[in-house]
């Protein structure tokens, strides 16, 4: 401080004027880097949140005839026949590949459908999901319809407050094969039907 006061001593009264201005101009600029740096930021953070709204809207709404539609798909047998993989494995297989940790997972009790189909389901939660990353997670489940039967049968997303881009998730996933005992029913009264003839 001492030093900065004898150097401005030394100075003439132009030269201080010129210091002192080049130093208003500095402060000024240092001012408006930060409003600038902040209101960029701030508009980033809206836009992010203007998509994830109309996002989470559009599930919402699209949601409900989105699974009406893959359970009418599954039952009527427009999709590949295989048998599914166990629904532990495959939630951890595509966790890993999308980089989410799926902390909860629930087995459901198998369900009987008409025309002697078995639905195995699984309920997982998801804590603090980023929404591309939610998206990808779907988007490698619904890849697997192309092996075995296999759909998002329950989806609930909720925000989490004060965190951008930050949700909370519980979903249903369900593979749906052939009831073995039913199929070999079928068996049954097609080969005594044949034998009858």
């Amino acid at each position: 401080m001492d030093k900065l006061r004898n150097m401005l001593a030394g100075m003439s009264e132009r030269e201080r004027r010129l210091v002192a201005v080049m130093g208003g101009i500095f402060v000024v600029f240092i001012v408006f880097l930060f409003v600038f740096l902040i209101g960029s930021k701030k508009g980033e953070l809206k836009d992010r949140e203007t998509q994830n709204r109309t996002a989470l809207t559009l599930l919402r709404q699209e949601g409900p005839e989105y699974e009406r539609k893959q359970t009418e798909a599954l039952m009527s047998g427009q999709t590949q026949q295989g048998k599914p993989m166990p629904l532990r494995t495959l939630i951890d297989k595509i966790g890993k590949q999308v980089d989410v940790t799926v902390p909860d997972m629930k087995e459901l009790p198998d369900q009987k459908h008409g025309a002697g189909w078995l639905e195995h389901g699984i309920e997982l939660s998801m804590r603090e999901v980023g929404l591309l990353t939610l998206t990808r997670f779907m988007e490698e489940v619904e890849g697997y319809k192309r092996r075995f039967p296999i759909a998002i049968t329950k989806l609930e997303v909720r925000k989490r407050r004060r965190v951008p881009d930050s949700y909370d998730v519980r979903m249903v996933v369900s593979t749906y094969e052939q009831d073995p005992e039913q199929a070999e029913a079928d068996k049954r009264a097609a080969a005594a039907k044949r034998g009858g003839r």
